[in-house]
């Protein structure tokens, strides 16, 4: 494992300590984000429910803690990597989050150093057929990210979407096919809700199979809720689904009121038939009655599905957009 760097601009670097590292974590995550206009305000709750469940990614090795000498968390580094099944490539992902106040001093520099050092680790370790990337997100704002990254060989490569539409504008009423209808769902739905989701994505570009410990940590997230669910059905098998949910600490935090209509997928044997079209307008009605202000969804903007012109024709409006950067790893 490469060591740890030595430190720089007033921050040292430390591996994790365990749980207790967390709340630190999760504020800097959010200070991050706020500096930098993104939606995905995170609560501890729902950031350790998730790394207790992370796959290709052992948290003693791949995750760094960035602190100041009193102790204060500044920023962390994760590593973690995936294969895509349409193509066969491995994605070495470099997760970098750093509180507004220490960016500008080099630090975002020398971690993603180590992050491509550790990928590279990774990929050894591993052994694998296919070709490698380096890879990040990246989010519209985050200029000093995105500087760091191109100086170091990325490149834009997919496009990502936030899109809102205004509960205030006319809502059209959309039916469902003959033999097709919403009903109310329950947690004893969810492992047919989350199976139904992943065979509508097998198409989907940079698409993975998912794992148990995936399903357990989506299952236990605070924001899940199957009665604001809208599935459709055809006798007893799922047609479509938009698995909504509300963030409530994130409405709180921003001073907003919004719903994600979010997890939008038909089953490949009920497309173009205006599933989805339906389920979405059902779901802005509900979350319109429940006082929401404005429907949200992240969509990838060259989905091979048609979703970013459907969701246009809805009334979506692209908000902020996002990427993925890439770079090959070196042979």
């Amino acid at each position: 494992m490469p060591a740890l760097p030595e430190p720089v601009g007033g921050v040292r670097f430390r591996h994790r300590r365990g749980e207790s590292d967390y709340p630190g974590v999760v504020q800097v995550y959010n200070a991050a984000r706020l500096a930098d206009g993104v939606s995905g305000i995170e609560t501890l709750e729902d950031f350790t429910n998730q790394y207790r469940h992370l796959t290709n990614c052992d948290l003693d090795r791949d995750l760094v803690v960035l602190e100041r000498a009193d102790g204060t968390v500044v920023g962390y580094a994760r590593a973690t990597w995936w294969v895509e099944e349409a193509t066969n490539d491995r994605l070495l992902l470099a997760i970098l989050f750093l509180h507004p106040e220490v960016r500008g001093r080099g630090v975002a520099e020398v971690m993603m150093t180590w992050l491509e050092a550790r990928l590279a680790e990774m990929a050894v370790e591993h052994p694998h057929s296919g070709k490698d990337f380096f890879i990040a997100f990246l989010d519209e704002g985050e200029t000093e990210r995105e500087a760091v990254l191109t100086a170091l060989g990325y490149e834009r490569t997919e496009t990502y979407a936030e899109m809102t539409r205004s509960l205030a504008d006319p809502i059209p009423e959309l039916a469902l096919p003959e033999g097709v209808a919403i009903r109310p769902t329950t947690w004893a739905d969810a492992r047919a809700v989350w199976e139904a989701d992943d065979r509508a994505f097998q198409d989907h570009i940079g698409y993975r199979k998912p794992t148990e410990d995936d399903y357990e940590a989506w299952r236990a997230e605070q924001t899940n809720d199957p009665s604001l669910w809208k599935v459709a059905f055809s006798g007893d098998v799922i047609a479509g689904q938009v698995l909504n949910y509300v963030n409530q600490a994130e409405n709180s935090t921003l001073g907003r009121k919004w719903g994600y209509t979010e997890s939008i997928s038909v089953q490949r044997e009920w497309r173009q038939r205006g599933i989805a079209k339906a389920l979405i307008s059902e779901s802005m009605r509900m979350f319109r009655d429940m006082g929401m202000e404005y429907a949200a969804l992240g969509v990838h903007t060259t989905n091979p599905n048609g979703a970013f012109p459907l969701y246009e024709g809805l009334g979506y409006r692209v908000t902020k957009l996002g990427w993925q950067l890439r770079k090959p790893l070196a042979g």
